[in-house]
């Protein structure tokens, strides 16, 4: 009776051990079951972080602010030959980028004979211009150092050879070309369209020449160092 009862105690153990080992088994798989759907799950959620990151637009960059040219508002060589006689002060502001100094005023405002002196900042050293405005008319302009333009040399001999009454042609053969225009008045064509030339003098620093036309014909001439 011992020897069953003791073998009908291991086999009711090795029944018991068969099922824990049972459990163990399928438990296990269950719960790996269980837990693949999870490892699965993270996959596509890690994606979908990457892709709302991938699709943050970058930060726009503020644009770099322009610098301003360099003869913005001030009067060069090049708006000074734009302007001519006639033009009213708001074109010749348009040009020149700037409202001018006023130097001078007489009359009273919007009559036709009110006259205003303007002055500009220029871009060149020891250098300055004025424009002379009538009824809002822009009636002579003046500069010195402004322009760039290269004038021949005049001696003592070409000043003598020339003669009021002369034409600009006839003058300009003489001296070998036309001078710095430093000022003019009325507007061309006109018998009293006025034209002042400059020339530096060949007798060295300081010299220099000054003709003045008016409708084409010499009216004065003057000279200054020559010998």
């Amino acid at each position: 009776m011992k020897k069953v009862f003791k073998v009908g105690c291991l086999g009711i153990l090795g029944l018991v051990a068969l099922i824990v080992v049972a459990a163990l088994v399928f438990g296990g798989g269950e719960e790996s079951a269980t837990t693949s759907p999870e490892t699965e799950s993270s996959a596509p959620a890690t994606e979908a972080a990457d892709t709302e990151a991938t699709d943050e637009e970058p930060a726009e960059e503020e644009p770099a602010e322009e610098e301003a040219p360099a003869d913005e508002g001030v009067l060069t060589s090049e708006k000074y030959d734009q302007i001519t006689s006639g033009m009213s002060y708001e074109e010749v502001v348009e040009i020149i980028g700037s409202e001018g100094t006023v130097m001078s005023e007489t009359g009273e405002a919007g009559s036709e004979f009110h006259t205003v002196m303007y002055e500009w900042d220029t871009d060149g050293f020891m250098s300055a211009a004025n424009f002379m405005f009538q009824g809002n008319k822009l009636q002579s302009k003046s500069q010195i150092g402004v322009s760039d333009s290269e004038s021949p040399e005049v001696s003592i001999d070409q000043f003598n050879q020339i003669s009021n009454g002369m034409t600009t042609t006839e003058v300009f053969e003489i001296v070998g070309g036309e001078g710095e225009i430093i000022s003019e008045s009325g507007e061309k064509g006109d018998p009293y369209h006025t034209v002042m030339y400059s020339y530096p003098g060949s007798s060295g620093l300081g010299s220099n020449v000054t003709l003045m036309f008016q409708g084409d014909k010499l009216e004065s001439k003057s000279q200054f160092g020559l010998e």
